[in-house]
């Protein structure tokens, strides 16, 4: 269950972005992942500390981004055996200053389709659209 800070949080993160499911990815010292479905009543988080770290990031002014992958209604492919894959759009934020900053499309697609080891160009993931993530009103939140 998300307190109303994470609550709070994840209602500004996701405003006015289209679909109901969102793979969201909170990169501090480690990688966290958690599945959030956004219903009527509010939202059903796999992962409850993901949501909560991201809040104690926030709310510290710790470094840390935000990648949120959002699963559209389109599918890009069929896998063998008939499972469709929808595309996926991916768009990011950096922690900074108590705020969520907004990354544009180039640098969204530069992180994931650089390899980090030798700095070569690696071909984007199927199905994946990068997009420039909107600004992130979180007076609400820093409310709360």
């Amino acid at each position: 269950m998300l307190s109303p800070r994470a609550h709070a949080l994840l209602s500004a993160l996701l405003d006015g972005l289209p679909g109901t499911k969102h793979i969201l990815t909170l990169h501090t010292r480690h990688a966290m992942v958690t599945a959030v479905e956004r219903r009527e009543s509010g939202f059903d988080v796999e992962r409850p500390a993901v949501v909560e770290r991201l809040c104690t990031a926030v709310t510290s002014g710790g470094l840390a981004a935000v990648v949120l992958r959002t699963l559209t209604d389109q599918v890009s492919h069929t896998l063998p055996g008939g499972v469709e894959v929808p595309v996926g759009l991916v768009r990011g934020w950096t922690v900074t200053e108590r705020s969520l900053v907004p990354l544009d499309e180039a640098r969204m697609f530069d992180a994931h389709c650089t390899d980090s080891a030798s700095g070569e160009p690696i071909p984007p993931e199927r199905g994946v659209v990068y997009t420039d993530a909107p600004a992130v009103d979180l007076t609400l939140f820093h409310g709360t």
